[in-house]
């Protein structure tokens, strides 16, 4: 897989992270996703499967950048400096600087019923990260796909990855799932999609994905 990179992308969260980072994790994560039997993803829902995708492009953007993974499970961000390792975990929940990464699939048509395997790109009709609270101000979002490819199965690949640092409480919509024992998420609003699309990084270099992309993000590409 080849990106369509922008190659001015550069910026310090406590460790510094630029377009070749970002090209590298995306191609380390897409040889690993190949690897893991398709029986897995046929078997999951997509929330888990994006859950896996963002895991592994974490992991390998840390392996990149010198960062290091947040070290427990519900803190904030999910990239942090490697002088964040041996914190407490009071600290570690709300750390002040680092990447915060989240990826999506996109929605798509109504009635599409696509199964894991099926590339959902022809049926997309928008994107939209989702958050457990609207004070994400800094996010690196990530959109997959299943892409084909030489295999039979076609496995899930990232497709596109996008940033900004100047989201607001207004980006986001109103918490669902506050009642009972739901997840509570939010939906990022037309205004933080607007603002994502800005900073696009990486685009997967296939006509198709680059027009959907633009459509559902607005994004200018120069």
């Amino acid at each position: 897989m080849t990106y369509m990179m922008n190659q001015q992308f550069n910026i310090y969260c406590g460790f510094s992270v630029n377009s070749q980072h970002i090209e590298t994790a995306l191609n380390q994560t897409n040889n690993i996703l190949e690897t893991l039997p398709s029986t897995l993803y046929k078997s999951i829902d997509y929330k888990t499967t994006s859950s896996i995708i963002g895991a592994i492009c974490c992991e390998s953007i840390a392996n990149v950048t010198g960062a290091i993974v947040n070290p427990i499970e519900k803190g904030h961000p999910d990239l942090i400096p490697k002088d964040g390792k041996n914190l407490s975990e009071e600290l570690l929940r709300n750390y002040p600087v680092g990447l915060e990464v989240k990826c999506t699939v996109g929605n798509i048509k109504q009635g599409a019923n696509l199964r894991a395997g099926q590339t959902r790109i022809k049926s997309l009709t928008g994107i939209t990260w989702q958050a457990h609270h609207r004070e994400v101000r800094e996010l690196l979002g990530l959109v997959w796909d299943f892409v084909k490819g030489t295999h039979e199965f076609n496995y899930p690949m990232i497709t596109a990855a996008f940033y900004s640092n100047d989201l607001v409480v207004e980006d986001w919509g109103e918490i669902s799932g506050t009642e009972g024992r739901n997840t509570k998420v939010t939906g990022m609003k037309v205004s933080g999609r607007i603002k994502m699309g800005k900073g696009w990084i990486a685009l997967l270099n296939n006509e198709e994905y680059i027009n959907a992309y633009q459509k559902a993000l607005k994004i200018n590409i120069k």
